[in-house]
């Protein structure tokens, strides 16, 4: 490669480009790469340049409080113009310019997750059996917030009193182990002023956190990804994580040898005419295309399509060079003519997605826009019941009647991945009108998807469904009419005062519902529990394929090995993350999403206001930022994805209550308490419920199927799965 000012023949490396820039020949690799002239830029190359140009800048809990507080004088810094961000109000997920990014870690962690939390999952806790002389640099620091009236209380030569650290805001007090720690920090570090214990403070959030962060980021970097350019939050990066597990497992065109025959002259000729007319080099025989074709047996070279005499054509690597070597692959003229100036590999994946649509999820494309309507308007998530406030062992009773002897807690371990590597709604969704027998058909599994429906549980079965009324949908609930939500209810809305609950749509058990979508599975659960279907409307079709299975496989198999080898607990920890917020997104309401302007000219400012979109706007000290609606939406987003795990685990639900509980036991033996659609907090009548409670003609029946409820405990190495 001849580099412009530089001798030939000699080979230089990368040290040598980095001297080059020291010197002041190239202000940077970007300027090195362009006058060499490599080709055409790649299509990554602006962004891999932002990438590198782009500075971290990390925060926890940043996007919701310290953006807050500075975003006044923020922009007055870094301008408005080239700011780009993702916003979830009231906080910033992130802020980009140029030159930084601003991200919040907090986006990259469960909610609710704690500063603390973050640090001991990725660090290991502090194992100092003295705390207060501990020194690890992994627990928490203390300092007197509220004691800092002034800067002047920096200087200060002494630590300050233990009532200094008290908090009035927080309503709490130093404990005196902390205040210990204080006085041996104060001492051990040998500090002068509270400035010297503010540096330590800080030091100790800072350090640790750096370190938990690249701990972070390496675990991603194990599927190629990286935290702060392919994510701005876990789901984000999860779902990345879920694809790419499931693309590792397409099915690859089963490779048959053609029968030979020759490359057709006639078509070779036509590449030469093709060539002399574009002023391109043509040296090829047909020789040579023939010991091409049995070199790629007869088989094309972008599908794998057995070709013959009248398929059979030779396609340009790159179109801007003609038919000669190196730059000839033989395939169909369908491929030929479909590649156009895509890579090789590029269109080898868009043939083999091709191949596998079938086994795929995909977004509702907008000839069935109507599709993406009804799934919207039926998702219904995750029920979470009180079945009684109150419960005590020895003290309160069981539907009035027998003493509470025991309460236990079940929760079905890791119940939305197990959906998630479920049957799942693949290829292309379409809709057909309802038509007698579809019942039938969906039962013997003949066609999979969405049931449009009117449902409704027959009055001889209320009662046996009456304390789990089995329909789950969403509907109006007027908070303000005590006759809907109760008199407990309605009385502690009114002392909420003008923060009192309004009306909204809340999720609910029913005995019915009109015109909702079922789940094929859920449905067949429905219809051998005697629930009856009254009227049928449309049917959502779809392939039936366990996409997910091998990422479900993959995080189940990395959570064993955490159990079994502490070493790789951190591992397994984060998988585990991964498998919950991997279909998180595929349910976010994008009809939600607003573009948040920062504009600093009156002209534009006025602009904006003036325009159809304009939502809202706040002053800031130089500038103004300005929320728009979007003008359009590209729902992109395969909603059935969604909706799709919240109804397999319905049943999953309804089966444990149904066919497990209140078939087993007698139902003054057992109430339930609560429940959210994973666990369940029961009531019992006897001390060992399994062991004396069940009824007597079910016994062996429930030691034959004990293991369809329970994990298997009958060798130690079964306990340990």
């Amino acid at each position: 490669m001849e580099i412009p000012g530089l001798k030939l023949g000699k080979k230089y490396s990368m040290d040598d480009v980095d001297n080059w820039i020291k010197d002041g020949t190239y202000a940077s690799f970007f300027e090195f790469h362009t006058k060499i002239r490599f080709g055409k830029e790649g299509s990554n190359y602006k962004k891999i340049k932002q990438q590198l140009d782009q500075v971290p800048v990390l925060g926890f809990n940043s996007g919701r409080y310290d953006i807050n507080l500075i975003k006044n004088d923020l922009f007055a810094v870094i301008g408005t113009e080239n700011v780009t961000y993702v916003t979830k109000n009231p906080s910033y997920m992130c802020i980009a310019t140029s030159d930084m990014k601003m991200l919040d870690i907090s986006n990259y962690v469960p909610a609710g997750t704690s500063y603390e939390k973050y640090l001991s999952t990725y660090l290991g806790e502090c194992e100092c059996k003295d705390k207060i002389r501990c020194v690890c640099g992994l627990a928490k620091g203390i300092f007197p917030y509220e004691h800092i009236k002034s800067f002047d209380v920096l200087n200060q030569t002494s630590l300050p009193s233990k009532t200094d650290f008290n908090s009035d805001f927080r309503e709490t007090s130093i404990s005196n182990v902390d205040y210990e720690r204080a006085k041996f920090v104060w001492k051990h570090y040998e500090m002068k002023t509270v400035k010297d214990l503010l540096i330590w403070y800080n030091n100790l959030d800072v350090v640790p956190f750096l370190k938990a962060i690249e701990a972070q980021r390496e675990l991603f970097m194990r599927f190629g990804l990286d935290m702060f350019t392919d994510g701005v939050s876990l789901p984000g990066l999860s779902e990345k994580v879920m694809y790419q597990t499931s693309f590792n497992e397409l099915q690859h065109p089963l490779i048959v040898p053609a029968k030979a025959f020759r490359f057709p002259a006639k078509r070779m000729n036509g590449y030469t005419h093709q060539d002399v007319n574009a002023k391109r080099e043509f040296h090829k025989t047909l020789d040579h295309f023939d010991m091409l074709l049995r070199k790629q047996k007869y088989l094309c070279g972008l599908c794998w399509c057995q070709l013959t005499i009248d398929t059979a054509s030779a396609d340009r690597v790159n179109n801007k060079l003609g038919h000669i070597d190196g730059n000839v692959l033989i395939s169909c003229v369908q491929c030929n003519v479909a590649r156009k100036n895509m890579s090789l590999s590029g269109f080898r994946f868009k043939k083999l997605l091709e191949f596998n649509a079938d086994r795929l999820v995909y977004s509702i494309d907008r000839e069935e826009k109507d599709i993406y309507s009804k799934m919207k308007a039926n998702i219904a998530g995750r029920p979470s019941i009180i079945f009684n406030r109150y419960a005590k062992r020895n003290e309160t009773k069981i539907r009035g009647d027998k003493i509470c002897k025991k309460i236990v807690g079940y929760d079905a371990n890791a119940l939305y991945l197990w959906a998630l590597g479920n049957e799942m709604l693949c290829g292309r969704l379409t809709t057909i009108e309802a038509y007698p027998g579809i019942v039938e058909d969906i039962k013997a599994d003949k066609i999979f998807g969405f049931l449009e429906c009117d449902i409704h549980t027959p009055e001889r079965l209320k009662e046996y469904f009456s304390e789990m009324t089995p329909i789950f949908k969403n509907t109006l609930i007027d908070c303000t009419d005590e006759t809907i939500i109760g008199s407990h209810m309605y009385e502690y809305n009114q002392t909420r005062g003008k923060s009192r609950s309004k009306p909204a749509r809340k999720l609910i058990g029913s005995y019915f519902g009109e015109k909702i979508l079922i789940y094929a599975p859920l449905l067949k659960w429905y219809l051998a529990h005697g629930i009856e279907i009254k009227k049928t409307y449309s049917f959502i079709k779809a392939n039936s394929h366990k996409a997910f299975a091998s990422f479900m496989d993959a995080v189940s198999s990395a959570r064993r090995v955490g159990d079994e080898d502490k070493s790789k607990s951190m591992i397994a920890e984060m998988i585990k993350l991964v498998g919950n917020s991997a279909f998180g997104r595929s349910g976010m309401d994008m009809s939600k999403h607003k573009q948040v302007k920062y504009e600093s000219k009156e002209t534009k400012i006025k602009s904006r206001i003036e325009h159809f979109t304009f939502h809202g706007l706040e002053e800031l000290n130089d500038s103004c930022e300005i929320t728009m609606k979007k003008r359009s939406l590209n729902n992109k987003n395969p909603i059935h994805l969604s909706i799709a795990i919240y109804q397999l685990a319905k049943p999953r639900m309804l089966e444990f209550y149904y066919d497990c509980i209140d078939f087993y036991f007698d139902r003054s033996d057992f109430q339930y308490e609560e429940m959210d659609t994973d666990s369940a907090y029961i009531a019992f009548s006897c001390n060992k419920p399994f062991q004396e409670c069940i009824k007597p003609e079910l016994r062996e029946h429930y030691e034959q199927h004990k293991y369809d409820w329970f994990p298997r405990d009958d060798t130690k190495e079964k306990c340990s799965i």
